[in-house]
């Protein structure tokens, strides 16, 4: 007697069921445009990772100011606020808040860290011990408006308002580039120095690329990391000239020269967002072209002929009519 395999059998996706999953919503080329030309939530995802990376650097600066790092009168008190802010960044990151809550938090810490420098406390306590408060005052401005308007310009390029945005935030930059330059072209300055306020003024010279055709981007993006990375350089870069003596302590100047950046990064990414969250709407109803209308001929009604002999009516059509009922019948 032959033995006979039994049939296979049906999983929950075989035959019938697979016709009755769901299909997903495909993309249309007009969706896929508008996200393209003007995102919903830019960078929602990425900066929460840039939130934890800055606290992390916060983290080591903190330690480094355990362990000797800065002025010996604020050691302790830098370290602390360090610390605070990190965990405050953490939390910020890990917790579900909404897009324009979690960038106006960061906003508010980077402002804050920028103040406590200003005085002369906090991590960013370097800025004002060499009696140049309105240079760095001039810098934070710049760190914070002119990366978040060029961020802005990049990912809303088609938005007519970004480049008022970005207009403006050269206007704030304006008194940074003129100390820049002033530096640069002291002679009595350290070279390094001289050097350095040289790239300064050249990376805030090419955020005017902002401007080109709504096409491209403008590399607006490029821009900002260029502004935010090389920017506070500087200010590392005084540790090699004379200020950097005994009593500021030991590696200062790199020291606040970090804790800018990190400033600086909270303060404009969060500025970006803030105004994303704003006007992101606004600028995806407007930054899509109206869609062109293709004008339909009107269809005239050919109007009826006048009647031949016999009572027959001749139409438009061209057809011809039919004979009397008494002719068919002879017929």
């Amino acid at each position: 007697m032959a033995v006979t395999n039994p049939a296979p059998k049906r999983g929950p996706t075989s035959g019938i069921h697979s016709a009755a999953k769901v299909r997903e919503k495909p993309t249309l080329a007009s969706e896929a445009l508008r996200e393209d030309l003007a995102p919903a939530e830019p960078g929602r995802v990425q900066f929460r990772f840039w939130l934890v990376g800055i606290a992390v650097a916060l983290v080591g600066l903190g330690f480094a100011f355990r362990h000797g790092i800065g002025n010996p009168e604020l050691r302790w008190q830098a370290a602390t606020v360090s610390f605070s802010a990190a965990g405050a960044l953490i939390a910020t990151a890990l917790l579900p808040f909404g897009y324009g809550l979690r960038a106006g938090v960061s906003l508010a810490i980077g402002i804050g860290l920028m103040a406590l420098g200003l005085r002369g406390s906090g991590p960013l306590s370097g800025i004002a011990l060499d009696g140049g408060l309105l240079r760095d005052l001039t810098r934070l401005i710049t760190l914070t408006f002119l990366p978040a308007a060029l961020l802005f310009r990049a990912h809303y390029r088609a938005y007519r308002r970004a480049r008022y945005m970005l207009a403006a935030a050269l206007i704030l930059s304006l008194p940074f580039v003129v100390t820049e330059g002033l530096l640069a072209l002291n002679d009595s300055a350290e070279v390094v120095t001289r050097v350095a306020a040289g790239v300064n003024v050249l990376a805030v010279v090419c955020s005017l690329f902002g401007f080109t055709s709504s096409a491209t981007s403008g590399g607006g993006s490029w821009w900002a990391m260029f502004v935010l990375f090389l920017v506070p350089v500087e200010i590392g870069l005084r540790q090699f000239t004379p200020l950097a003596d005994a009593d500021t302590g030991y590696l200062l100047y790199p020291a606040t020269a970090l804790g800018v950046q990190c400033a600086s990064m909270l303060a404009a990414l969060g500025l970006f967002q803030v105004v994303a969250a704003r006007f992101g709407s606004h600028a995806r109803d407007t930054s899509l072209p109206a869609p062109k209308v293709t004008p339909v001929p009107a269809v005239t009604p050919a109007a009826p002929q006048a009647p031949a002999a016999g009572g027959a009516v001749q139409h438009g059509s061209g057809r011809a009519a039919d004979p009397p009922k008494a002719l068919r019948q002879t017929h």
